[in-house]
């Protein structure tokens, strides 16, 4: 969308019905950076859900145990999620619910309701495990909830994922858990879901060429439809799946990123071996047996020489480039996010990735989780760590803004994306169990 099409649209909206709006209620935020001179502004919430910037607000659309149209119950831990158009002001949202072994039934979809239909009985994935992912149709004209229903299930811990360029989505297993921990079949591998408005509990079928790991998230070069992935562990690998046919994941081979010539270790934890804004020349290194039954494809990639990354977990692209949010890299372990752009030809030798933020001060980010882009081209970021959760907009150069903090519970922020049209900006508080919506003056927020 034209940028200046996209703030003339979006500074028009009129305050809906149940959506809560800043006031007189507003706060001065700390100063972010010397560098940064502009201050924030929150407004503090009477419902004390969300401090969100003055210019905007949010409703709530989806809350853990309300009933679903299908009879089943909205599933707890919401975290990553897509929003997908639709027709007739309609948009699909579909999201994960992080789900794992130790989960409750209160906490599954199943509590109002037990899946008496055969046929969907067959498509879960293991009958064992409560994680998935609902869809959940918005009418943004209304602002109402048209219908939400289980779209996947049987599935195990659905942390993040990522959409393809063909319009469906990706949910990714963060674990690797299997029979000899109690589960009916082996975990840590990504599900595709179609966002589609009709009810139903689609097959889920491992995608198992894109390798068996603790998957967090996948992006898509839009070049050449290779797929890019990151997995959440203190010494983790970040995957490139190339597919045998374009649009087609069924089969294809995976890589790990290696630096070449610089040590493995990017963490910079005791030693500063990466330095923020220096490019660094990256080759792939080819994995075999990927279907790891023993959890050990990325240290069988280190073996090979590639480098490993602190908990690698938002992965989004710009149509140029790849940027990676490291959730504990960097001297005090607050974050870092890696850009990485190809090469000007298919597979070139001319690949590279800088280290584009490292957090190193109390008032800036502090542990990235997921990111996306804003319709202006902003990188937005999900912070998860256990002090005071926050939601941020960074700008080209680096500059942060603050766009919403979490003064109440210490949930964390998860799966933020915005609608097709550009106007909402929706997100999770994945321990809270709710879904908001976000609407506003985005021009007045950046500026």
């Amino acid at each position: 969308m034209d940028r200046r099409k996209f703030f003339k649209k979006t500074t028009r909206f009129a305050v809906a019905l149940g959506w809560y709006f800043s006031g007189a209620s507003v706060f001065k935020y700390n100063q972010l950076s010397a560098a940064h001179k502009s201050i924030e502004f929150l407004a503090k919430d009477p419902n004390k859900i969300l401090n969100l910037h003055k210019a905007l607000r949010y409703k709530t659309i989806s809350t853990h145990r309300e009933k679903m149209s299908d009879g089943f119950q909205v599933p707890h831990m919401p975290d990553g999620m897509a929003c997908f158009p639709s027709d007739n002001n309609k948009v699909v949202l579909v999201i994960n619910h992080e789900l794992g072994k130790k989960s409750k039934i209160e906490d599954s979809p199943f509590l109002n309701k037990k899946i008496k239909d055969k046929h969907q009985s067959f498509n879960l994935y293991d009958k064992k495990a409560y994680g998935g992912t609902i869809n959940l149709v918005y009418n943004e004209k209304t602002k109402k909830v048209e219908s939400q229903f289980l779209s996947l299930s049987g599935t195990l811990t659905n942390c993040a994922g990522g959409t393809t360029p063909w319009g469906t989505w990706l949910t990714c297993e963060e674990t690797t858990l299997g029979t000899s921990h109690g589960m009916s079949k082996p975990h840590g591998y990504v599900f595709e879901v179609k966002p589609t408005e009709k009810k139903g509990i689609q097959k889920a079928i491992p995608i198992k060429s894109m390798g068996r790991f603790s998957h967090e998230a996948v992006a898509f070069d839009s070049a050449t439809g290779d797929a890019f992935l990151t997995e959440d562990r203190s010494k983790s690998l970040i995957y490139r799946f190339i597919p045998d046919k374009t649009g087609d994941l069924s089969a294809g081979k995976l890589f790990a990123l290696s630096i070449e010539g610089h040590p493995q270790d990017t963490r910079n934890w005791k030693n500063k071996f990466y330095l923020k804004g220096v490019r660094y020349k990256v080759k792939w290194v080819p994995l075999k047996d990927v279907d790891s039954r023993d959890d050990s494809l990325r240290k069988k990639g280190a073996k090979k020489g590639a480098s490993f990354f602190a908990r690698g977990e938002g992965i989004a692209s710009d149509g140029s480039s790849i940027y990676i949010t490291c959730t504990s890299g960097g001297p005090k372990k607050k974050g870092q996010i890696w850009r990485y752009t190809p090469g000007p030809t298919k597979y070139s030798a001319d690949d590279i990735i800088e280290l584009w933020q490292e957090m190193d001060m109390e008032q800036t980010l502090d542990m990235p989780d997921n990111i996306t882009f804003a319709p202006w081209g902003d990188v937005i970021v999900c912070e998860d760590n256990s002090k005071t959760n926050r939601l941020w907009g960074l700008r080209p150069n680096g500059t942060p803004y603050l766009i919403a903090q979490n003064s109440y519970s210490g949930a964390e922020f998860a799966g933020a994306c915005f609608s097709p049209s550009g106007k909402t900006l929706f997100v999770n508080l994945q321990q809270n169990g709710m879904t908001l919506a976000i609407e506003g003056d985005w021009n007045a927020l950046r500026a």
